[in-house]
């Protein structure tokens, strides 16, 4: 139910076993998870990635120790290599309990580090020119994940064990109560009809005990807070994680106008229900 993950993972298209640096530089990575439905936490040993954007959105620069990274989702950072020249440092994938493995391994040559001197401090990219919410006047609405085994609202479309066929016949998943399956279906009626230049709170509950990344079509989001605490550092978005059980809170101005669709980025998930249509005029 936590959609096929797979068992080989690749950097760029291949299996990945080193990456040559050098002591003293500063890289800058963009990291893609492609996956069909592998969540992943990236632990850098021996480094602290900054994190300067989440799906292309510039961010307020920060550290991080541990990098959720779901299906679609995007992440910039800025790596600095402070390793011993000479030396190996894994990069390690530990998100499912019993699967942790190394991605890839950060290989230093053993040329002296260029520089004795320390870099200087990461500036804050640009912004893109994003309508800025205005939260007083914002319409609020809830979004609730449902479905799936030991989840909120049942199996869809199956019911027990019988549910575990519906997740290539019909419906396991849905958000508020509606599945839509497959490819969609141009007919099915849009979950909100929003207006055209209005700012909208959207309150995103899982109700499931699975991890869901939840992408919205043709807007970039902000992300004000995750189970009542606000969110720091500015974040903006496409895609968010979300833990079992967890809510959070977005915002955006719906100016641009069409049928966009919202979706989990788990694959499976979103085949089998977990789909649906917001239509902005």
């Amino acid at each position: 139910m936590a959609g096929r993950i797979g068992n080989t993972v690749t950097i760029n298209g291949t299996i990945s076993n080193e990456v040559p640096v050098k002591a003293g530089e500063r890289i800058r990575l963009r990291l893609i998870n492609c996956s069909l439905a592998r969540v992943m936490a990236l632990r850098f040993e021996g480094h602290r990635p900054l994190v300067v954007a989440v799906d292309g959105q510039p961010c307020e620069p920060h550290n991080v120790d541990r990098l959720l990274l779901g299906p679609a989702m995007r992440i910039d950072l800025i790596l600095d290599m402070q390793g011993e020249p000479g030396r190996h440092y894994r990069v390690i994938d530990n998100f499912y309990e019993k699967l942790s493995y190394w991605l890839t391994e950060l290989v230093y040559d053993k040329s002296p580090r260029s520089s004795r001197q320390p870099l200087d401090p990461v500036k804050s990219l640009p912004r893109n020119p994003l309508p800025e919410p205005d939260l007083a006047s914002a319409e609020r609405h809830d979004i609730k994940l449902q479905g799936g085994m030991m989840g909120g609202g049942g199996m869809m479309g199956g019911g027990g064990m019988m549910g575990m066929g519906g997740m290539a016949h019909g419906a396991v998943w849905t958000i508020n109560g509606q599945s839509m399956t497959g490819e969609g279906h141009s007919d099915m009626p849009p979950l909100l009809t929003l207006k055209l230049g209005r700012t909208y709170i959207f309150t995103i509950t899982n109700e499931t005990v699975w991890w869901h990344p939840i992408h919205l079509h043709g807007y970039s989001f902000r992300v004000l807070g995750r189970n009542g605490s606000q969110v720091p550092h500015r974040q903006w978005a496409d895609t968010i994680l979300m833990p079992p059980k967890e809510t959070a809170d977005i915002a955006f101005v719906a100016d641009n106008p069409g049928d966009w669709m919202l979706h989990c980025h788990v694959t499976d998930h979103q085949v089998s229900g977990m789909m649906t249509v917001l239509r902005v005029a």
